[in-house]
């Protein structure tokens, strides 16, 4: 439980948001001061490493050959990062901090693009094999009509591939999810100290 009481106060509330599933949105400056103050610098340690491994391999296994990747909530770029051994054609990130975007551009990956935006009024203009929410989908308004509002974008067969921390209204939110999206794959990832355990699974958009 100690470990939970030093959650940066924005993830503390995106957790225990609402029961009815609803997400907790937070202006772009909130977001660039947990950044600038280090609040977040644990995303990039090896305590989250397992689940960005986990992401990465999830996509890869579904799309073994050069996919066009989305990240909504791409924060510092670190699952990009550890998605460069794998093959892809493509691969956007897309974050509202300009702070987090900051630390993503200085990796200068290869064939990635970051760009600032808000995921619920940005949309490309292109169509991916692969829609990322790391983290992220818990600040939507609705995370239900979000992913509604990006089938739009998915290719045939497209997959949404979502990671959400285990803890508070995180359940409240799939089962939402569930309403709208079939469970293709699922798998429960966790730190070694087996404080964290983050739910993930792939998605696919109901008929």
């Amino acid at each position: 439980m100690d470990s939970l009481k030093r959650l940066p106060s924005r993830l503390w509330q995106k957790f225990v948001g609402d029961p009815a599933g609803l997400g907790r949105p937070a202006p772009a400056e909130v977001f660039d001061r947990e950044y600038r103050s280090g609040s977040w610098d644990h995303f990039s340690d090896s305590t989250e490493l397992p689940r960005y491994l986990a992401l990465a391999g999830a996509i890869h296994h579904h799309y073994p050959e050069k996919p066009a990747v989305l990240d909504l909530g791409c924060g510092n770029g670190r699952l990009a990062e550890v998605f460069q051994p794998h093959p892809f054609s493509r691969y956007v990130g897309v974050d509202l901090s300009t702070a987090g975007l900051e630390r993503a551009r200085t990796l200068a990956l290869p064939r990635v693009e970051f760009l600032l935006g808000d995921y619920e009024t940005w949309r490309p203009a292109g169509r991916f094999d692969a829609i990322v929410f790391n983290e992220s989908i818990g600040y939507a308004r609705d995370p239900a009509a979000t992913l509604a509002a990006f089938r739009a974008v998915l290719t045939p067969g497209g997959l949404f591939f979502i990671s959400l921390f285990r803890f508070g209204h995180a359940a409240a939110q799939w089962r939402r999810l569930a309403g709208i999206c079939a469970t293709v794959a699922a798998a429960a990832v966790t730190d070694a100290s087996g404080e964290k355990t983050w739910d993930i699974k792939v998605l696919r958009p109901r008929p």
